[in-house]
């Protein structure tokens, strides 16, 4: 039984015993909540009978899967497909037990794979893995080789030499090599010499860049009283705004106010497996170092590996068998920052995490219920599968960290259930915690459909953190700062001038560009307890401004008409139209999915057709900036392209940009996605084009020029060089400066 099943019936019998009351009553603190929960025979009972359930039917280190898998990598490597041999090799490393040779010997085969795709620098981490994890020594001198002929590629002599004298070692200390063997290796040796000797003395210099390099310094410096943050910044306190930020002087537009790395983090992988280090965040595209012990952890590296299972994966690991994190939410956060808050020697993080807010006292009896239920059930896995209780001293990692007292649970700590009391309600509070200050963090991913000649990019949560200091933000619906990520690091910079002594402010996920009001508000209300009176909120202007994209034509101004009430009103003119398009727009809608099912027929000349009729019809109907003429437009642009027909696909995909730029922002990223689209199609146009001398090409190559321009404009303030959207737009650039140079544009 998944554990969303097993908690509703839970939740269901508790209900049904009154003990909503019960908990009603003792929610003055999280120690009084679990003091009713985690002490009733019954729910511990059920919930250890639960897991013992869950551990019977894990998923385990198998070697016979481990041989199999890599069986099938060799098949494709035989064949020289390459590419496919990777994830089956990657896969058998997964399934191979710690106690046999499985897991080294299929990442010494992942090796020879990157080797023959000329990815020698992977290649030469997996022999480093490899080795590292106990590679049959008398095969070694195989690696050391394939690492001589790495480095050969690469040019550095002094390290391929270093390669081939490992190799001379083994020969001379290993002596089961049959006479014949010795030979043959020591021609090879003598041959890579050879090659090895006609390079430079001097090693090639090697590329230190490393994504620490790109990330941005803080604007006027570090802040010695708020850490992580700018020294422009200052963290302040009033009954009325709890902790909140303030500029100490201007801050411009652009200007980076935190670089900070989260206490914790977890990946959301629930429907697939991430492709990010389980340590770090960062991507290790398609060749992780996998967890000794579980199937499903994945690392960029071994020392990823190392300091995660010292810190806190020894303690995971043995529910990352069961998905026990993939089930429980922002749960597996709390257990990640208690694991954390363990081993962490840094007193001044522990204290900023145990201070952040909990809401306690504003969440409903219904949900405190269910946290409580899921902080019992980590708190006895810890007990009853880890030797997390027996191996931490809950005094001197929690108890004597504490600068001030913060956490006051009066526990027994002599006694076995007073020490899982006092974990229990350590996690009950770090969940409370991060329902209110958790951040989704994000990257940017390439979004594009089969046969589609220009692909967008979206952005996608990959995980969730916690960050104390950024966290000290309050929210607007229309916040002067934006939040971006380099693998697990937040980066925030100011989106707008910010003058001295004006308040910092943060966006909590419901953005007027993006919400309408009525719903940031509720969930504002709903996840952090409280009423937002931001302009946005506020303003009578700005009341029904997301309205506006799904608004009709006024007759009389060309403006937005909207229900208001029970009543259509212009939300720019303010006369009450007596209008009905009903007709108009089933028809309108009619033709556009019409044109839908020609462009999957293939039917481009039919599906332009009536996507042109579509058009005409909802201009003369829909306010100018409507989401279905936006949509018309772009779809008119994505079939023109399909067809090769740059022009046409340009002209119509132009039209979209002030319907994006009005709704979403001057500096949004939505709009330098939709420039970024077009100059996908300028691009194409300007590298097919035979005819380079036209007034139309000259007028296609300055377009370009001014998109690509904005495009990166926006996205250095959004984002910066370590982002991939970035690094795209500089590739582009680079491309059609290549163009210019035959024009004096």
């Amino acid at each position: 039984m998944q554990w969303q099943a097993f908690l509703d019936a839970l939740n269901s019998k508790l209900r049904a015993a009154n003990f909503l009351n019960e908990i009603d009553r003792n929610r003055g603190s999280e120690l009084e909540v679990m003091s009713c929960l985690i002490t009733d025979s019954d729910i511990r009972r059920f919930m250890l009978r639960w897991m013992a359930d869950q551990f019977q039917s894990r998923d385990l280190k198998s070697k016979e899967k481990a041989k199999h898998l890599r069986d099938q990598g060799n098949k494709q490597f035989q064949i020289k497909n390459y590419q496919a041999s990777i994830p089956l090799y990657t896969k058998s490393a997964q399934y191979a037990p710690v106690e046999c040779d499985d897991l080294s010997i299929a990442i010494a085969n992942r090796s020879a794979a990157l080797y023959y795709m000329d990815n020698f620098e992977d290649c030469l981490k997996d022999i480093d893995l490899a080795i590292s994890s106990g590679y049959p020594k008398k095969l070694q001198h195989k690696l050391y080789i394939r690492s001589a002929q790495c480095y050969l590629k690469l040019k550095n002599r002094k390290k391929a030499e270093v390669a081939l004298r490992k190799v001379e070692e083994i020969i001379k200390t290993y002596n089961e090599f049959p006479v014949d063997k010795k030979d043959d290796i020591i021609k090879e040796v003598s041959v890579l010499e050879t090659f090895i000797s006609q390079l430079e003395n001097n090693a090639a210099i090697e590329n230190t860049t490393n994504q620490s390099c790109l990330r941005p310094d803080l604007a006027f410096g570090h802040n010695e009283n708020f850490p992580y943050a700018s020294a422009a910044l200052d963290c302040k306190y009033t009954p009325q705004n709890g902790r909140y930020v303030v500029a100490n002087r201007d801050i411009k537009k652009g200007d980076v106010l935190f670089v900070e790395k989260p206490f914790a983090f977890v990946l959301l992988d629930y429907e697939h497996p991430s492709s990010n280090c389980r340590h770090c965040c960062h991507p290790y595209d398609g060749i992780p170092v996998p967890c000794k012990t579980c199937l499903d952890t994945m690392y960029c590296s071994l020392s990823c590996l190392k300091d995660a299972w010292s810190l806190y994966h020894k303690w995971e690991c043995p529910g990352s068998q069961i998905g026990i994190g993939q089930q429980i939410g922002i749960a597996h956060l709390s257990l990640k920052v208690l694991l954390n808050a363990a081993t962490t020697q840094d007193s001044n993080r522990f204290n900023e995490v145990q201070k952040l807010v909990t809401n306690i006292d504003k969440l409903t009896t219904e949900d405190l219920l269910v946290y409580g239920i899921t902080a019992v059930m980590l708190t006895l896995y810890l007990y009853q599968y880890t030797d997390f209780f027996r191996t931490i001293d809950l005094k001197k990692s929690f108890i004597d960290k504490f600068s001030t007292n913060i956490v006051n649970f009066d526990c027994n700590l002599s006694t076995e259930s007073g020490k899982q009391l006092y974990i229990s309600s350590l996690l009950l509070k770090h969940t409370l915690q991060l329902i209110c200050n958790g951040h989704a963090i994000t990257k940017l991913t390439l979004d594009s459909q089969e046969n589609d000649k220009v692909v967008t990019e979206q952005q996608e949560r990959v995980a969730t953190g916690i960050y104390t200091s950024a966290s000290m933000m309050n929210h607007s619906c229309d916040p002067n700062i934006i939040n971006s990520f380099d693998d697990q690091y937040l980066i925030v910079k100011a989106t707008k001038d910010i003058p001295a002594g004006d308040e910092v402010l943060n966006c909590y996920g419901p953005h007027y560009r993006r919400m309408s009001r009525d719903e940031r508000q509720e969930l504002l209300r709903v996840q952090y307890c409280f009423t937002c009176t931001c302009e946005p909120c506020t303003s009578p202007e700005l009341q029904y401004f997301l309205e506006r994209f799904s608004a009709l034509k006024c007759p009389e101004c060309n403006g937005a008409v909207f229900k208001v009430y029970s009543s259509l009103n212009c939300l720019d003119c303010g006369i009450s139209p007596a209008i009905n398009y009903a007709a108009e727009l089933r028809e309108a809608q009619s033709l556009f999915d019409a044109a839908q099912v020609c462009i999957e027929l293939e039917q481009d000349a039919e599906a332009l057709n009536k996507l042109k009729q579509c058009l005409n019809i909802r201009r003369s109907v829909l306010y100018k900036h409507h989401e279905y003429i936006t949509n018309t437009l772009d779809l008119i642009g994505k079939v023109y392209a399909i067809s090769g027909k740059w022009l046409d696909s340009i002209s119509y995909l132009e039209h979209i940009i002030a319907g994006i730029e009005e709704r979403f922002g001057s500096d949004s990223i939505e709009l330098a996605n939709e420039l970024n689209k077009i100059t996908d199609i300028c691009l194409q146009y300007l590298q097919e084009e035979t005819k380079t001398r036209t007034k139309q090409y000259k007028n296609v190559l300055k377009k370009t020029r001014r998109f690509l321009k904005r495009a990166e404009e926006i996205m250095q303030l959004n984002y910066g060089p370590w982002n991939g959207g970035c690094q795209e737009i500089t590739k582009k650039s680079e491309q059609l400066s290549t163009i210019l140079k035959n024009y004096n544009i």
